[in-house]
């Protein structure tokens, strides 16, 4: 795969050169991560508001025990849980993200989507110097996956080690997305989809 160098452009063309010696180095790739950071601490944050006003409204209602005050404390909780383990789970792959980013250049490559399941998406990479094709599984809620997809241009940029996973984003680095290595039966029925379609 390509590896990015300074000061080179980007053209639409796959197995092209992105811009950086890592991909931190790009603008747009720094401030979209700057921006998955900030959601998923929003994220974080809605739910630990929620959660302490659950516990303000039991706190409150110890002396009385209002029913109804209960429900909604117990409701509060509840609805904490969600928004806590978004943040959570996002802020996690920040931290990921930050380290490949800040670790390994960009790398042009031509890539497709491939079926995986009704709730989940996969990408197949292919190595422009000839290399055997990578398996990818996106991690991220579903309306994020959009940042994987390689249409029209038919290239994505990668940043990572296919091994342990890694960033995508469609070329100019503007929106991230984290996409790791599945086992190898969900690798093979990747690939043989991409193959058959």
């Amino acid at each position: 795969m390509h590896d990015a160098t300074r000061d080179s452009t980007p053209d639409s063309t796959p197995g092209s050169t992105p811009v950086g010696e890592v991909a931190l180095d790009v603008t747009e790739t720094a401030e979209a991560l700057a921006r998955y950071r900030s959601r998923a601490g929003m994220w974080f944050r809605v739910g630990l508001t929620t959660a302490a006003g659950g516990v303000v409204v039991e706190l409150a209602n110890t002396a009385r025990r209002l029913e109804w005050a209960d429900l909604v404390a117990e409701g509060m909780g509840g609805l904490a849980l969600a928004p806590l383990l978004i943040g959570l789970s996002a802020l996690r792959l920040a931290r990921l993200m930050r380290l490949r980013l800040a670790a390994h250049p960009w790398t042009a490559v031509r890539a497709e989507t491939a079926p995986h399941g009704p709730h989940a998406a996969a990408v197949i990479l292919h190595d422009p110097s000839g290399g055997a094709p990578v398996a990818l599984t996106l991690v991220g809620l579903q309306g994020r996956h959009h940042a994987a997809d390689p249409r029209p241009t038919g290239e994505l940029w990668w940043c990572g080690d296919p091994a342990t996973g890694g960033v995508l984003a469609r070329p100019g680095g503007a929106e991230l997305i984290w996409a790791r290595t599945p086992g190898r039966l969900t690798r093979d029925r990747i690939l043989g989809a991409g193959d058959s379609r």
